[in-house]
């Protein structure tokens, strides 16, 4: 018995060391950048820790002294890049800094069985295809008229809310991504999920049942786990794949009846049908776009908006931000029922409050999406492997105080300028080359 278990002790200490030395101990190259500690990725296994709270603690010093370092995601040793010349040369060298998503990074996880193969994560011939369809689908002039709509349902049910709360508190996120599924579905897509009449509608109680599913720490950290027989993964994949075939069923519906309101033939979702039925997109790449453009089409602008409310609750008396955004709201001659969107494209506060917003708290912090597909020298000296997955981290480079100043971690909208060419001369001021 002493035996086997020396054997069973040696047999593990083994392991261990296999697993370190195999996935754990930082690559040699870049030779140039430090890395990261592996297990800093570990520690929301252990306690519930703000990822703001670990940036500072453990990212912030290495990643903005050296432009760049070594950090351990998705069972692989990642390069994360802060320094804007850096990030200018990846976007620019497409050919040589691929866009390489989860159905290739991590082809056998749940997260890849989730947004697939789809026009933000491909590449050359394929990511052309994709945007032959969707590009004309996005640069349209939507319906404001609908959207004017859905925010007066939003305002009545935040009324409701907080008379039912009577002088507490309530949280507003879950009827934000209502009114924000409502918008990307009915205007982007022009599909009717009753996301904003029912709190019970499908799509809303398949999209919270997702989330909860797929983005566990130690499955994004380890997806090769995604491949064992876990009741936890299969119930995931289900979720998934009910959540996919919800939304693609309702495109369909909505599309095919003729009492819905009525539609651009160039909508978003019609032109994502008409891909499919005519042979230049398989099921697989609709249910994929379909996904991906629901997923950023409503995300995206819900955090924005819980970002921007968290900002102006929080500091209410910077530059009178709350009482100058409703003068300018007021003063603008919108009319609420029928909203002129050149009017809104010309209040200079409420974009540079937006861009301040977006500044401060994007949507999404961290993104490691590129592969070098041969060796490359970034910047002139950091070897990039070839093989080597980068990715980018918004919220170190928007708060850098070397680009943004002294108060780069404070909300100033006055830092826009204000009036729309003053901050657009600025947006291309902080975002050289891109």
């Amino acid at each position: 018995m002493l035996v086997l278990l020396v054997e069973l002790l040696l047999l593990g200490a083994l392991l261990v060391i296999f697993l370190y030395y195999s996935f754990l101990l930082p690559p040699k190259y870049p030779t140039n950048i430090p890395a990261v500690p592996f297990w800093v990725a570990l520690i929301p296994f252990f306690r519930d820790v703000d990822q703001s709270d670990i940036f500072r603690e453990y990212i912030e010093q290495p990643l903005r002294t050296h432009g760049a370092v070594k950090f351990f995601f998705g069972a692989q040793w990642n390069v994360l890049v802060h320094k804007p010349s850096y990030l200018a040369e990846i976007f620019k060298n497409e050919d040589l800094y691929q866009k390489s998503g989860n159905q290739k990074k991590i082809p056998h996880s749940v997260l890849a069985d989730f947004l697939g193969d789809n026009i933000i994560s491909s590449h050359g011939d394929v990511w052309r295809n994709y945007q032959t369809v969707v590009k004309p689908g996005l640069q349209r002039n939507f319906e404001a008229t609908k959207i004017a709509q859905n925010a007066s349902r939003l305002c009545e049910l935040l009324r409701d809310a907080q008379i039912q709360a009577g002088k507490a508190g309530f949280s507003v996120q879950e009827l934000l991504q209502r009114y924000s599924v409502a918008n990307c579905s009915e205007v982007v897509l022009q599909t009717n999920f009753n996301a904003l009449s029912s709190a019970s509608a499908s799509i809303n109680v398949l999209q919270s049942a997702v989330k909860r599913e797929i983005f566990k720490p130690v499955f994004m950290n380890f997806p090769f786990l995604d491949r064992l027989p876990f009741p936890s993964r299969t119930k995931a994949r289900e979720v998934v794949n009910r959540f996919k075939n919800e939304l693609r069923r309702a495109v369909v519906e909505s599309h095919e009846s003729a009492d819905f309101y009525s539609r651009s033939q160039d909508g978003l979702g019609q032109r994502m049908l008409d891909a499919k039925n005519s042979g230049l997109w398989n099921d697989k790449q609709l249910l994929d776009n379909l996904t991906v453009a629901f997923v950023a089409g409503q995300e995206n602008p819900q955090l924005c908006m819980i970002s921007t409310l968290y900002l102006l609750a929080k500091y209410p008396v910077v530059q009178d931000a709350q009482a100058q955004l409703l003068a300018e709201i007021q003063s603008a001659g919108l009319d609420p029922a029928n909203p002129n969107p050149e009017i809104i494209q010309n209040m200079a506060f409420l974009t540079s409050v937006i861009y301040e917003s977006l500044r401060l708290f994007p949507p999404i912090g961290q993104l490691v999406n590129r592969k070098a597909i041969n060796d490359a020298l970034l910047g002139g000296d950091v070897v990039i492997p070839r093989g080597t997955y980068l990715g980018y981290n918004c919220y170190s480079t928007n708060r850098d105080p070397e680009i943004w100043g002294p108060g780069a971690d404070l909300f100033n909208p006055g830092r826009w300028g204000d009036t729309p060419v003053a901050i657009q001369k600025q947006l291309a001021r902080y975002t050289p080359g891109l």
